[in-house]
């Protein structure tokens, strides 16, 4: 069974936000994004081996980032639960 912690989805979608709001500020500060990139990347890595996977679970979270009927994490668990994945809270 595929697994995948809340803690995980929640810390993927906030390092995103960090690094959207750092590109849309008029001097992004690469060495602020970059960190946060890699961080992304060992946390996918975390879940799965596969990058096809990383991908779908990456898009699956930032699909939902601009999200304004509702401000909760349902629609990405939602989501997840498509691709296979069972959410597991904490950790």
């Amino acid at each position: 069974m595929k697994e995948i912690y809340m803690s995980q989805i929640k810390k993927i979608f906030e390092m995103y936000m960090d690094i959207f709001e750092q590109e849309d500020s008029d001097h992004p500060d690469y060495r602020v994004i970059r960190p946060k990139e890699r961080a992304i990347d060992r946390t996918l890595d975390k879940i799965t081996d596969n990058k096809e996977e990383q991908r779908k679970i990456y898009y699956a979270i930032i699909g939902h980032l601009f999200n304004r009927g509702d401000g909760t994490y349902r629609p990405i668990c939602n989501d997840l639960r498509a691709l296979g994945y069972t959410v597991i809270e904490g950790r």
